[in-house]
């Protein structure tokens, strides 16, 4: 199978979610089929993720763009100046002519079996593309990701910019979805929520997998008391959850477990959490870090405290691969297969988040028999092996005809 396949950025370095999934997913799938990628990419940061991604599949296309940094005063006048615009501001990067040319000047020249779209980010652009088939693969129902930090936010200007970007957003995934052949979600939660509210029903649920190999328990004391959150802070819906947690539920913890302590592993933390942890003696952030495991090692809970997202959440699975205690809301745990009070704790008032961390922390026989439960479910039905098998099936499925659009 040939295949070309669109990304929003390089796939390294692997810090964040998306880039996790998608790595693991074409590394594997670039040995079973001849890819061919166009690739988004900052001309300076970017080099040797370009490097790499040459090596790794059959060619790759940079389309160089510099995009402004989060929270740079670059950014905040792009998000003003796009509140004119029809497209929301985290679409509009990605829809620049050179991209569209780039993939063109590939199915001109080349001959391929089909155009795998990675992220709605890059599937809008080439709605125009009459290249078929087309697939896009939705790492989260984009516009209700969005409309839940609409209904979250109570900073009345920006919920006002948040209430006028998932609209946009909607009608945007609507069209995209709509006139792709075939959409892969990451839940069943995520392709009923799309067949329901686009009407379509040219779908399919790739599960979320986890390297056992490399996420595995180690031999590391754990550190008493230590509770441990991982996640890029640059992701609004990771930093919204981990301030909710700062002010809502761990006062509660630390009032009944006063050797509790807070760490929070994640790149790009932002000024306005910089400001909250400095006032907490007990809360402390690495930043980006190498390599996420020593710290999930060291933990005795680990937490997912989300509000808002969608998909898939990866520290998920990964926690339990290290056979970790873990207690999310159930927004943050959203889509996974496991079941509350077996393989994790769940829970969305704070008062009640804050008791089942307690309770963990308090009594090392309870996380261990969650931890375990934890690591036995994944290691048997999570292989990132098994779900490219899968998404190579559903490729193959779309490329012989047999599932087109509604």
């Amino acid at each position: 199978m040939k295949i070309l396949l669109t990304l929003r950025q390089p796939l390294f370095p692997a810090d964040i979610g998306g880039r996790i999934r998608s790595l693991n997913i074409f590394s594997r799938l670039a040995k079973r089929a001849e890819i061919h990628v166009v690739s988004l990419a900052d001309p300076t940061r970017d080099i040797a993720a370009i490097s790499k991604m040459k090596s790794m599949f059959h060619s790759c296309t940079p389309v160089y763009c510099d995009e402004a940094r989060k929270y740079s005063a670059r950014f905040y006048w792009e998000i003003l100046a796009n509140q004119f615009s029809s497209t929301p501001y985290f679409l509009a990067k990605c829809n620049i002519p050179q991209f569209r040319a780039a993939v063109d000047d590939l199915v001109t020249r080349r001959s391929f079996d089909l155009l795998l779209c990675d992220f709605l980010h890059t599937a809008f652009p080439l709605s125009a593309c009459g290249f078929r088939p087309k697939v896009v693969f939705e790492h989260n129902v984009e516009f209700l990701l969005r409309r839940r930090k609409w209904l979250a936010e109570t900073h009345p200007l920006r919920k006002r910019v948040f209430a006028a970007e998932w609209r946009k957003t909607r009608e945007i995934e609507e069209g995209v979805c709509r006139s792709f052949d075939h959409v892969v979600a990451v839940s069943e939660n995520d392709q009923q929520t799309l067949a329901e509210e686009f009407a379509i029903n040219h779908l399919s649920t790739l599960s979320t997998g986890v390297d056992t190999d490399f996420f595995r328990p180690l031999d590391t004391p754990t550190h008493r008391g230590r509770i441990v959150f991982v996640g890029a802070m640059d992701w609004d819906p990771n930093e919204d959850g981990v301030i909710w947690f700062l002010r809502e539920v761990y006062p509660h913890i630390r009032q009944a477990i006063p050797y509790a302590s807070f760490l929070i592993v994640g790149r790009s933390p932002s000024p306005r959490l910089r400001a909250i942890v400095a006032k907490e003696d007990t809360v402390n952030m690495t930043g980006r870090v190498p390599d996420v495991r020593p710290y999930l090692a060291e933990a005795e809970v680990v937490v997912v405290p989300l509000r808002i997202g969608g998909g898939t959440r990866l520290k998920i699975p990964e926690g339990m691969a290290m056979a970790k205690a873990l207690v999310s809301t159930r927004i943050g745990a959203e889509g996974l297969p496991f079941c509350n009070g077996q393989e994790i704790r769940l829970e969305d008032k704070p008062e009640q988040f804050a008791q089942a961390v307690v309770e963990l922390l308090a009594d090392q026989s309870h996380r261990v028999v969650l931890g375990r439960a934890a690591w036995d479910v994944v290691v048997r039905n999570h292989s990132w092996e098994s779900v490219v098998g899968d998404f190579e099936g559903i490729l193959n499925r779309v490329r012989c005809g047999r599932e087109r659009s509604s």
